[in-house]
């Protein structure tokens, strides 16, 4: 594997950005941040200075610069597609925040302006590289839990009336948040979204019709802030996604995955109940649980998506561990969801 040191240039410097950053930061073997821009004059110079790099208010000075290998873009949802597309035009690879876009239109010209120019385009699921996922994906080609038959996904959060204008920090103040035009949707696309990513990507279950109630019941934006997606996959199974962002008292996370001889209730620590006989590491008939490192929220998992990113680029890979096409698959569920929703009916996908 190639040594070359990739250089990375934020695009947007709020609060995700600074998740970023400081993750590229603990990888200085493959990558470094060389240059920094935000359309906020004070962002971008807060970033720029504190880690003594240039930094811009307008992109395409960022973007013309010759040593500028890669570019990760951290802005509301609705300026993914001009970003990513005017960055491949400059020839730099692209690591972009989740979801790819607000619209399947705007995804497919992301992926074919980078597929045009040459250049990777990534999205920054970051969740993929919990070493929990390695474990999780070894069992189920084990057969620990034998056919998967039905799937679920819950989570309650409670986001403070100022998350809407200026997210969990205040970094940055907009009201983008709160826009279905500019956001693409709330709790299902903002932050659900990230799970139905790493569930699909580790069992292969492809959804093929979803049927969703949606609600906004006590923000007041645009976007839903109660949700509830009923899906059919194409090996029959039946996943179940439940979602608020206004549950008082909040209720946490958790996935499970149900199967013909088991089912694995995926959290920190990974719990798995199975009835079959030889499988390493399981009794029958009994729950077994395994631990792994659980670390302030996403920091390891995003280091090791930047490095692996870096690495793709410096090997000259045609191809990268989270692309565009599966990105689009994960924002086509959230985008059938909504419509379903609407239209008080199944969509088909």
């Amino acid at each position: 594997m190639s040594q070359r040191k990739i250089r990375y240039g934020l695009i947007g410097c709020g609060e995700i950005a600074m998740h970023s950053l400081k993750a590229i930061q603990e990888s200085p073997e493959v990558c470094e941040i060389i240059a920094v821009q935000d359309v906020a004059e004070a962002l971008a110079k807060d970033a720029g200075t504190k880690n003594n790099v240039p930094w811009f208010t307008d992109v395409t000075k960022l973007l013309a610069l010759k040593e500028l290998d890669a570019v990760v873009i951290s802005t509301p949802h609705f300026l993914h597609a001009p970003l990513t597309i005017q960055a491949a035009q400059a020839g730099k690879h692209v690591a972009c925040e989740k979801p790819i876009a607000c619209t399947l239109e705007q995804s497919d010209a992301m992926i074919a302006a980078c597929k045009a120019a040459g250049v990777l385009l990534t999205i920054n699921y970051v969740l993929r590289y919990d070493e929990m996922l390695l474990k999780l994906r070894e069992l189920l080609q084990s057969g620990a839990i034998g056919e998967i038959i039905r799937f679920q996904a819950h989570a309650a959060a409670d986001k403070p009336e100022s998350y809407w204008s200026g997210g969990y920090t205040g970094r940055n103040k907009s009201d983008w948040r709160q826009s279905k035009e500019k956001s693409g949707g709330g709790v299902l696309i903002m932050n659900l979204i990230h799970d139905l990513d790493r569930i699909h990507w580790v069992t292969g279950l492809k959804p093929v019709r979803v049927y969703a109630e949606v609600a906004t019941h006590c923000t007041p934006v645009e976007v839903e802030d109660n949700i509830s997606v009923v899906a059919r996959y194409a090996n029959g199974a039946i996943g179940s996604v439940d979602a608020m962002s206004c549950a008082r008292g909040r209720d946490g996370l958790g996935q499970r995955l149900y199967g013909t001889h088991g089912q694995i209730v995926i959290q920190h620590p990974l719990k798995v109940f199975t009835t079959k006989e030889g499988i390493p590491g399981l009794k029958p008939n009994e729950w077994t649980t395994f631990n792994f490192n659980d670390e302030e929220w996403g920091a390891d998992q995003r280091r090791k998506f930047f490095a692996h990113f870096a690495q793709s680029i410096a090997s000259g890979a045609k191809t990268c561990d989270v692309t565009g096409e599966a990105a689009r698959e994960s924002l086509a569920f959230c985008l059938a969801a909504y419509e379903s929703g609407q239209k008080q009916a199944p969509v088909n996908l």
